[in-house]
């Protein structure tokens, strides 16, 4: 059973949210398709979310972005050429958010095996409630204002990893790439921003593995009045992840991420009870 057009609608909203919130968008997902009632989701919509959410992070992070290019191309010159100098905090973090994206883009390659293997409910419970704790444990360890400057390439690899757990239902590679980054006293909001654009790297890796599945199996239902209906899911996409980043990036210089372990907690609790009753 498909999702009606309104249920997309809401999927693309919620996808929005919870693809930067950390709280895990396939556990999401595989939640929201059990309680509306459906078995799956086709492919286009899926793929129009996943790049409305890429758009929106780019968008978000453009001037960063463009600091970083610039300084890597202006280190290609030879100093005596230079008719400005070097960016060195945009060009270390050029390297470093390089070093975090390793371990992505092997989870990427690796995607098709990983989604492979099936997750019930109750795993997907069990998982939410260790993210939960993953989000919650870092309030414990002193605040620090690390950043590119004074961080080691095996602390951008351990920050990736913790970027990779994405393609695990119930725990949020952002969520845990903030939290290994404050446990390692990386600067909150550095470490979010780093995480922003590291999630870039797997969401396109996810577009990849949409394109694929559109060739393979096809585009499933689709007419016009269908079409419009995934645009409106990918544009509320967009703007629940546009507002997300917003709200990341406040708690990043205010309370932190740790408050929402409690809503792990909950919605643990309420897939594990949703378990029990299928």
């Amino acid at each position: 059973m498909e999702l009606s057009g309104f249920e997309h609608l809401i999927y693309g909203l919620v996808s929005g949210l919870t693809e930067i919130f950390p709280v895990s968008a396939r556990a999401h997902s595989a939640i929201m398709l059990k309680v509306l009632g459906a078995d799956r989701i086709s492919g286009l919509p899926v793929l129009l979310i996943h790049v409305a959410v890429l758009a929106a992070i780019y968008l978000s992070s453009r001037s960063q972005l463009v600091k970083m290019s610039r300084a890597r191309r202006l280190a290609r010159i030879p100093k005596k050429r230079r008719k400005r100098p070097l960016d060195l905090c945009s060009l270390m973090d050029s390297r470093f958010l390089l070093t975090m994206m390793l371990p992505v883009i092997l989870v990427d390659l690796l995607y098709r095996n990983i989604s492979e293997v099936s997750f019930s409910l109750l795993a997907v419970a069990v998982l939410l409630f260790v993210n939960g704790v993953v989000l919650y444990v870092p309030q414990f360890f002193p605040g620090s204002n690390k950043d590119a400057r004074s961080l080691s390439r095996l602390e951008g690899v351990v920050m990736g990893i913790g970027g990779g757990l994405s393609v695990v239902p119930g725990l949020s590679g952002l969520g845990a790439a903030v939290s290994v980054g404050s446990i390692c006293g990386i600067e909150r909001s550095y470490a979010l921003n780093m995480s922003l654009l590291m999630n870039m790297a797997y969401l396109v890796g996810m577009i990849v593995y949409d394109i694929i599945g559109l060739i393979q199996y096809g585009l499933g239902l689709f007419t016009f009045q269908w079409f419009i209906v995934y645009i409106l899911a990918a544009a509320l996409a967009f703007v629940g992840a546009m507002l997300a980043i917003r709200i990341m990036r406040a708690l990043a210089s205010d309370r932190g991420y740790h408050f929402f372990s409690y809503y792990c907690w909950g919605i643990a609790l309420f897939t594990f009870i949703l378990n029990l009753m299928a």
